[in-house]
């Protein structure tokens, strides 16, 4: 019989950053505390705690309980297949991202009016008249626009005096920057006719430091910056453009949704605004997991599953 521990994981993974660390040691004990199930100590990921075995992770209880089919089943018509690598990282790895759009955003669309609500304070505008549609993984036709696979981890698409509009949303939780892949190095440091370089240029949302210079001597490309970047001109490509027909907005707010402890999206968006036109400024924003969830608490019902959803999230993401 294969050996499970029920209990919270002792040991300590020693490539953590202070904050991975703690988030490691609170998902373990979420997985013990709240799950109620065991851990693999005999697993090269599972001895740490924060990753489900097998049975668990494809019962889904990495998401939450009381929408948890609902999220099964669009999972499932998202990605009809997944790789084992894409499948754990989704379905088993507790301290990953992957998960947090479907625990946050699908919840929501059950109620577009308290959304528009929920958005409009993180917009600090009453902009959003409609909330029309919610997305998870998503992008434009990637050659009409950045012509890379660069998606928003969650879309939000509404109207605005009449006119579609759009929310990219990039979710982190342990994650910081990342190093460059070949292809992208390639496009963005050697390829100033990339669509990475034209967008940039052409938008007005950055400096003339920024805009005046190639794209490989700017900051955009270093690690920490570089996906916040992309993800920001993806909107912008979507902004006028016919040629991606349905999915052409008036107007693009790009957010970036972080656990406060999470010490690095303090310093980083900051600085990241500072290479930002006042236009441009008003594109981007940022709010922290605790924020939005206390907006869910204040503008959705207070029934009894909207209730256990938001004291999900609280039980299982701030610190």
């Amino acid at each position: 019989m294969k050996k499970t521990s029920n209990a919270a994981s002792p040991l300590i993974y020693k490539g953590d950053k202070p904050f991975k660390r703690i988030a490691r040691t609170h998902q373990s004990d979420f997985r013990t505390n709240f799950l109620k199930v065991p851990f693999d100590p005999d697993n090269i990921y599972g001895k740490y705690g924060a990753f489900l075995m097998p049975n668990d992770a494809n019962a889904g209880l990495n998401f939450c309980k009381d929408f948890r089919q609902e999220i099964l089943d669009r999972i499932q018509k998202r990605y009809p297949r997944l790789t084992a690598t894409q499948h754990d990282g989704l379905y088993a790895n507790m301290l990953r991202s992957e998960h947090i759009p479907w625990n946050v955003f699908i919840p929501m669309a059950h109620d577009l009016s308290a959304t528009a609500k929920v958005f409009n304070k993180i917009l600090g505008a009453d902009e959003i008249d409609e909330v029309t549609d919610i997305r998870i993984e998503w992008a434009p036709e990637k050659t009409k626009c950045l012509n890379d696979n660069t998606s928003f981890d969650t879309y939000i698409e509404y109207l605005h005096n009449g006119k579609t509009c759009g929310i990219g949303i990039e979710v982190k939780y342990t994650e910081e920057g990342y190093p460059f892949g070949a292809k992208e190095r390639r496009e963005v440091m050697e390829n100033e006719q990339s669509r990475y370089a034209q967008v940039t240029k052409s938008c007005g949302w950055f400096i003339t430091e920024i805009s005046n210079r190639p794209i490989r001597e700017t900051a955009l490309c270093k690690d920490e910056f570089r996906q916040i970047w992309r993800n920001h001109i993806l909107g912008a490509s979507m902004v006028g453009n016919k040629n991606i027909g349905k999915d052409k907005v008036e107007k693009f707010h790009s957010i970036t949704l972080y656990p406060h402890g999470n010490q690095h999206f303090n310093v980083i968006l900051p600085a990241y605004e500072q290479f930002l036109t006042d236009e441009g400024r008003s594109t981007f924003g940022y709010i922290t997991i605790e924020s939005l969830i206390d907006l869910l608490d204040q503008h959705f019902p207070k029934t009894k599953e909207y209730q256990n959803w938001i004291n999900y999230l609280r039980v299982r993401y701030p610190f």
